[in-house]
């Protein structure tokens, strides 16, 4: 996340889960807006020939719900639990989407680099928690 210094639990900020998500979009909202504009996305966007077909609009407005849920999911989880409880559950979707993904759509050459990299991110994660635990 861009604004990550104000993704505090709601705990130490007094605000609920539609509070964070509320500060976060209000701030990080223009920074992005601006960076999709330096880089010319937004007028690459406003000229796809399909932006208002109704196939697309209907994908765009179920990629927005699902993007929505998944945000306040986030929100509550590190609100009602810890930053450590947030990173040991993102590592398991990581674990769970990346073998899933493996197993049911194949794609990924089996490498011995995507197997290290994966490792090393689970392993990082896994120190992670322990010295968090250990209040080191």
């Amino acid at each position: 996340m861009v604004c990550n210094i104000f993704f505090l639990p709601g705990k130490s900020t007094g605000l609920n889960s539609f509070g964070l998500m509320w500060c976060n979009g209000v701030i990080c909202g223009p920074v992005l807006l601006f960076w999709t504009f330096i880089r010319g996305d937004l007028v690459t966007t406003m000229h796809f020939p399909d932006l208002f077909s109704p196939g697309f609009v209907a994908v765009m407005v179920l990629s927005c719900i699902l993007a929505f849920f998944l945000n306040y999911s986030i929100f509550l989880n590190t609100t009602l639990n810890s930053a450590l409880t947030q990173t040991i559950c993102g590592n398991l979707k990581d674990f769970f989407t990346i073998g899933i993904g493996w197993a049911v759509f194949g794609g990924l050459p089996f490498d011995i680099f995507n197997i290290l990299g994966q490792f090393l991110g689970f392993f990082g994660s896994g120190l992670y928690a322990y010295f968090k635990l250990k209040g080191r």
